[in-house]
């Protein structure tokens, strides 16, 4: 303890006669070892931090999809029928609890305001292990048809809208125009992430077609294993079910496989290697840092090299002096990661801040990230490794120098071949580093770029969106297919007038799901004509559209018509298909006049096709333009209705004029979430996961070239140094500036040279990783590692000049008086 004592003591005094190089080493420091912490709080709260359940690695994600989609996990859910078959038979599983959502009108204080509210089973919260803070759970005869109407409040939404009242059990409030009573309040860490956050939470109630409709798969489900039940064993069982019910209803089942996968992985899945690259590419920063600061270690160690051999000769060992100088190396990085400790939260804020607030309810744990007692634990092992890293090779370097040659003093300011070699691998390492991580940001920006570029088959520029969700209370709807409502018509014809009288108002469009937003739903059908075995129907997108729909967003009609003001109740009943429907279903055929029925109903009559639409991008842009059934909306409207309004100038200056309109036929109704088109396509998932990590990864990566410079700097800076005797004689023997400033640039184009090539065959190797995330682009694309290796190349070549302009200028009878 002594010992250890007087080395901190030693070094804080020599560290503080050291006020330039400590700055500039703690400053790096800080840099690296702030910014993995940054990073790491994040991929903590995301992926490590257990989820805020009973249990939580026993909760698995069950649903049911269909073969004939690629991703087979994504969007996986189950018919209430089937819930109810897995729940009574399933006995891998303790407890089985299912959910959906949907946005209603809620009016608690005065005002109407759309609120999203998960509908859940009354199992819910006691199969996650939650209970309420205040009130109580859900009751199964709540779930009943005719049971009461009640809801459960989050604490953000109990203390946002009704000020944390303590008294809040047992108040009314009106959701979607009926009285609901509050019977509870949930814990102030409770979030659930596959329900987007929802606010409110409702019990479903059991009535309705789609609970009876077995091919309706509309209900996210989860389940608890049973104790001593492996994932396996519940997995085989559920298959084996699944099974079962398939043989049993061919029509509905036949064609579905079963999915299983823990809750985790439903929530993070996707942004997993995102932030895994993420926490990488901040690694490989921290090591150019290192890099750079071992580098400036060695090179002040040269000066010290007649210090430490004096010590030797008075006694001190190799392993007393080793001791010593990685006690000044670990005092550095203690006091860079405390000054990077107060820029990793400022960090951390800055990645939240950059997520979508559509995004974030999806990732709600993303929230979480803080500076915890996991990310200090990181933080302190970072911060010792950190030391170690960049203070041993130099510790080792300065304490091998021979005791006689240093106290002759017979190189004064000399190196050794093995420190020059050293720092030479130390500069090519960072090199290397830094092409890696500017490759990297190259194909995400390029990935990005043609992402965005492409045509999404609907021009987004100057269209404003928004929802109206009318209530049935007021707008009711029938109680049977196709739940034609009258009041529905009525009013989206008048809204429909009004938006477009409004002044700047180009044209108006009406729809069930607003492009770029994954709002359309999908449908089984069968071709008249063409036998298909029950079970195996074709399914696809539906979206129901008004006869402005088309117009307003510049959809380009490729064969027959679109549909017109004749397209009502009671008319022929008629479909638009886009032009990858009929490749798919009608390749090489002419769909016009072909008819289609959806097969939900026996009763549902054949739909002609009277137009094909061009494609449209769903809400993954980087995907195929999906197959998608148009239906008239006033042939079958819903009673959610989103708009589409083409303006004359920004989108969001009609906001106002949209809402009055609105008011003025109900004022009851709130406009729902009104923005741009492209506000919607540029949060969309696919642009998301390829924006979030270019912009990082390419600002990580203009630091990573700024540290590797300054380090090639210093190498020839040094190098100039250490040779200024010999180029002075150099000089003196007749040698010109062009000889010098190739001599001193020689070396540090090998070096970079070294760097670059190293650096192809890393990148080679290393951006495969990121093949999942690049679109329109390979990870070996060679006009990226071509473009990044010539930028090294030329911003070394500049950072190399400058030492060399100056070894140009040294005088001969000085530089022979230097040493």
């Amino acid at each position: 303890m002594d010992t250890l004592t007087q080395n901190l003591r030693y070094a804080v005094r020599t560290l503080w006669n050291s006020p330039g190089f400590t700055l500039v080493v703690v400053l790096t420091l800080a840099l690296g070892i702030g910014a993995n912490t940054a990073i790491f709080s994040v991929v903590y709260s995301a992926l490590l931090h257990p989820l805020p359940y009973r249990d939580p690695d026993k909760l698995f994600h069950l649903g049911e999809s269909r073969n004939q989609y690629d991703d087979r996990t994504a969007g996986a859910q189950a018919s209430y029928p089937d819930y109810l078959d897995w729940k009574r038979t399933a006995k891998s599983i303790e407890s089985l609890a299912a959910y959906s959502g949907d946005a209603f009108t809620l009016t608690a204080n005065g005002e109407p305001k759309n609120t999203f509210a998960a509908q859940v089973t009354p199992s819910f919260f006691s199969t996650l292990g939650v209970k309420p803070a205040l009130g109580r759970d859900f009751l199964d005869a709540e779930m009943q048809s005719d049971g009461p109407h009640v809801t459960i409040l989050t604490d953000a939404f109990w203390r946002t809208e009704f000020g944390a009242d303590p008294n809040i059990i047992g108040r009314i409030v009106h959701l979607g125009g009926k009285p609901v009573t509050i019977v509870g309040v949930l814990p102030r860490d409770f979030e659930f992430a596959p329900a987007r956050s929802a606010p409110l939470w409702v019990p479903i109630h059991q009535s309705g077609d789609p609970l009876a409709r077995r091919s309706l798969r509309w209900l996210s489900v989860f389940g608890r294993l049973a104790p001593g039940v492996s994932p396996d064993q519940a997995r085989a069982e559920m298959q084996s079910i699944n099974a079962q019910l398939a043989s049993e209803y061919p029509k509905e089942n036949s064609s579905t496989f079963f999915v299983m996968e823990s809750l985790r992985e439903q929530i993070v899945g996707k942004v997993r290697p995102i932030l895994l690259i993420l926490l990488a590419a901040v690694g490989f920063i921290l090591l150019i840092a290192c890099a750079n600061v071992a580098n400036l270690v060695m090179t002040r160690s040269i000066g010290r090299r007649k210090e430490f051999a004096v010590r030797s000769a008075l006694g001190a060992s190799r392993a007393s002096l080793l001791s010593q100088l990685l006690t000044e190396s670990l005092l550095l990085s203690s006091i860079g990661a405390a000054v990077g400790l107060l820029g990793a939260q400022w960090g951390v804020n800055s990645l939240l801040a950059a997520i979508p607030e559509s995004q974030l309810q999806s990732m709600p744990y993303f929230r979480d990230a803080a500076m915890n007692l996991p990310v200090l634990l990181f933080l302190g092992g970072v911060t010792v490794l950190t030391g170690i890293v960049f203070g041993l090779a130099p510790a080792l370097d300065a304490t091998r120098a021979p005791l006689n040659d240093v106290l002759k003093d017979e190189s004064r300011g000399g190196t050794s071949a093995g420190h020059a070699r050293l720092r030479n691998t130390l500069v090519i390492a960072e090199i290397s580093i830094s092409l890696v991580l500017l490759v990297s940001a190259g194909l995400l920006l390029k990935s990005l770029h043609i992402l965005l570029g492409q045509d999404p088959g609907f021009n987004f520029h100057n269209v404003l969106t928004f929802s109206v969700n009318l209530p049935d209370s007021s707008y009711p709807s029938d109680k049977t297919p196709p739940y034609y409502s009258a009041a529905a018509v009525r009013f989206d014809h008048e809204f429909m007038q009004r938006l477009r009288s409004l002044p700047g108002v180009l044209d108006v469009g009406q729809t069930s799901g607003i492009p770029a937003s994954g709002g359309s739903g999908t449908i089984r059908f069968v071709v008249e004509g063409r036998p298909t075995a029950t079970g195996q129907e074709d399914e696809c997108q539906i979206i129901s559209v008004s006869t402005g729909y088309f117009s307003s967003l510049k959809i380009p009609l490729s064969d027959g018509r679109f549909f017109s003001a004749r397209d009502v109740q009671g008319a022929p009943d008629v479909v638009v298909v886009s032009h990858a429907f009929t490749n798919t279903y009608f390749p090489g055929e002419n769909a016009i006049g072909k008819r289609i029925r959806f097969t939900y109903s026996a009763q549902n009559p054949f739909l002609q096709i009277v137009g094909v639409a061009g494609d449209t991008a769903s809400i993954d842009l980087a995907a195929p333009p999906p197959p998608i059934i148009y239906t008239p909306n006033d042939q079958g409207p819903s009673t959610f209705l989103s708009y589409v309004v083409r303006t004359a100038g920004e989108p969001g200056a009609f906001i106002g004029a949209a809402r009055t309109a609105l008011q003025e036929m109900d004022p009851q109704l709130p406009l729902i979430q009104p923005q741009s088109l492209e506000q919607i396509a540029n949060q969309s998932p696919s642009v998301f996961l390829r924006r979030y990590p270019s912009y990082l990864i390419g600002s990580l990566a203009a630091l990573a070239l700024v540290l590797a410079v300054v380090g090639l700097y210093g190498l020839i800076s040094h190098l100039v140094l250490q040779r200024t005797r010999e180029i002075g004689i150099r000089v003196a023997l007749g040698a010109q500036r062009h000889d010098v400033m190739r001599m001193v640039l020689r070396r540090g184009i090998r070096a970079t040279v070294a760097g670059v090539g190293i650096g192809v065959l890393a990148g080679l190797a290393l951006t495969r990783l990121l093949r999942s995330l690049l679109y329109g682009v390979t990870p070996g694309d060679w006009l990226t590692f071509l473009s990044v290796a010539v930028l090294l190349l030329v911003v070394a070549l500049a950072a190399c000049s400058i030492p060399a302009r100056r070894a140009t200028r040294v005088d001969p009878i000085v530089a022979l008086r230097y040493e």
